[in-house]
């Protein structure tokens, strides 16, 4: 009689295990990172535990573990739940594997082709905050930044360019950080699988043009004396996203040290004829 109970007793808490298992491996495959900004051409998702991609259109949820994909005449913007914005060139493939908001932003994706722009809140640049873009043969972190990423997988080799203050890069086979190599705006580097970054050098305007232009959608494309530089970050509470050549402009012209001009001579009085 015990032996019986305790056998019922067993298999009422495999189940119920069970069950937990599955609300929890559910309620992760469901949780909302963020939401699609906007879309060019054809692009789809694939849901985690689904079978098949569906169509993306703006508004749809992106969920943890999405996997996004744009055919070769097709361009997407996510926005995520903490700001940053993520812009996914033609025939990509990006993976959501990491999101979490607090208590310390924590971010991770997997770039599987393509090419990707992360224009990242200031909430990165954080203690303990974390953004981070891998690919195959490399993985590029940001703080409160900007950058471009792109794999090829013909080369096997990740090209990273740095938009916005710092981009810190390394080989995917150097997980104890040894060779790592940091990028300022305009400034690129190139990993190979199993290779360390090469030295960080300028990208030529006619290297970073076609990348700039791949992540553009709408009237960002093609503008006319738009900043290539400029991280295009979303606006949040209290911070303003600026371009180098804004904030440039927003310099005084005159440094409070610098002497005033003079005042302009008063009008000469008219004399009556």
């Amino acid at each position: 009689m015990r032996t019986e109970i305790g056998r019922r007793w067993s298999a009422s808490l495999l189940v119920a295990v069970w069950l937990v298992a599955t609300s929890v491996s559910m309620a992760w495959s469901q949780e909302r990172v963020g939401a699609v900004a906007a879309v060019e051409g054809q692009a789809e998702v694939l849901h985690p535990g689904a079978s098949a991609s569906v169509p993306l259109a703006q508004g749809d949820p992106i969920l943890l573990g999405d996997q996004l994909r744009t055919r070769p005449d097709a361009k997407v913007r996510v926005t995520l739940r903490e700001g940053s914005v993520l812009t996914l060139a033609p025939d990509s493939q990006l993976m959501i594997t990491e999101q979490v908001v607090a208590p310390a932003s924590m971010s991770r994706f997997q770039l599987l082709l393509g090419t990707i722009k992360a224009a990242v809140t200031e909430r990165y640049s954080e203690p303990n905050a974390r953004f981070e873009v891998e690919t195959p043969t490399a993985i590029a972190g940001v703080r409160g930044t900007s950058f471009l990423a792109s794999y090829d997988t013909t080369k096997d080799e990740t090209l990273v360019v740095g938009l916005v203050d710092v981009t810190r890069v390394r080989s995917l086979a150097d997980t104890r950080g040894t060779a790592v190599v940091d990028l300022g705006p305009g400034i690129a580097t190139r990993v190979r699988r199993g290779s360390r970054p090469l030295a960080p050098a300028p990208i030529p305007e006619s290297q970073l043009r076609p990348l700039q232009d791949a992540t553009e959608l709408g009237q960002q494309a093609g503008g006319r004396g738009a900043n290539r530089l400029d991280a295009r970050r979303p606006v949040r509470p209290g911070e303003r996203a600026t371009s180098t050549e804004e904030k440039a402009v927003d310099q005084p012209l005159l440094s409070p040290q610098s002497p005033k001009p003079p005042p302009p001579p008063p009008p000469v009085p008219r004399v009556g004829r």
